[in-house]
């Protein structure tokens, strides 16, 4: 059981982490990867440097830091800096950067995440109910490729979905700065809790990797694999979906198309900030496959 002393010891640790991180790892190689070599990524259907989505990654590990240590007037500084100034920091040791936020999450724990996120997720999940409502049925997509050299499609498919049905919680939460908890529960559903796109408070929900039917996002028949499920409130309540399509380039490696569906309503920058979470999050999966 979670107790107030257990939760303030978890938190007083993750506020050492926060600073650890808000000092730039310090004394760490600013040099060491953070990023899978042999990686092309798109947005919008144009490439982008492996070094802006490392950048990208390095201001939302401060954001979480700020969050994990309740420094709520650092969050929003972090917000900000986060979604407007793109590029303009170097990058540092992304590597032992997210060994410190792993460990964080790690000391506070699900339960003390829950503590800690209950006003954030109450708060977003009113938000999302309102846009839902505001939407009409119509969704908006958020949609990045990963092309990988090596590899191939059937390959990190195979190991996507046995990261998920073993419920290998670091493999997932590791992947982005925004994870706070990826579960998988008895009946095969992931509990998320994460900052989706450019939302500045964490949501929660629930995807269903065998409910792939009223997936908003069209499946291509060119990409003859796909891990897809529909995304809902605790109470069933749909309000997106998610579909990643693969297939095998010709000259060798594979390609991802991924895709999340958002209600139409929510505004724009969310979606576009979600293609570079996208970015991040598999490309962090696929070099960890490729490993």
């Amino acid at each position: 059981m979670l107790t107030r002393r257990n939760f303030m010891n978890r938190t007083a640790g993750a506020a050492a982490t926060a600073m650890y991180l808000a000092c730039g790892a310090a004394g760490a190689n600013p040099g060491s990867p953070a990023f899978g070599t042999g990686l092309r990524t798109f947005i919008g259907g144009a490439p982008v440097e492996p070094s802006g989505v490392v950048e990208w990654e390095r201001r939302r590990l401060s954001v979480a830091a700020a969050r994990l240590s309740t420094d709520f007037a650092g969050l929003l500084r972090g917000e900000l800096d986060s979604l407007l100034g793109r590029f303009a920091v170097a990058v540092d040791d992304i590597a032992a950067a997210r060994s410190a936020l792993s460990k964080a999450r790690a000391l506070i724990g699900s339960d003390g995440l829950r503590e800690l996120l209950a006003a954030e997720l109450a708060a977003s999940e009113a938000a999302t109910r309102t846009a839902l409502a505001a939407s009409g049925g119509q969704w908006a997509i958020s949609t990045t490729e990963i092309v990988s050299d090596r590899g191939s499609a059937a390959g990190f498919v195979q190991w996507f979905g046995l990261a998920r049905t073993t419920d290998a919680r670091a493999i997932w939460t590791d992947a982005c700065p925004d994870h706070y908890i990826i579960a998988t529960l008895a009946d095969g559903r992931q509990e998320v809790v994460e900052v989706t796109g450019g939302a500045v408070l964490a949501s929660r929900f629930f995807v269903d990797y065998a409910d792939s039917t009223g997936v908003p996002v069209s499946a291509d028949p060119a990409y003859p694999l796909a891990v897809a499920g529909t995304a809902a409130l605790a109470d069933g309540t749909v309000v997106g979906g998610v579909r990643h399509q693969f297939r095998d380039e010709p000259g060798g490696g594979f390609r991802s198309r991924l895709a999340v569906a958002f209600p139409a309503a929510v505004p724009g920058l969310y979606i576009a900030e979600h293609e570079w979470h996208l970015a991040c999050e598999f490309g962090n999966w696929i070099t960890a496959y490729l490993r």
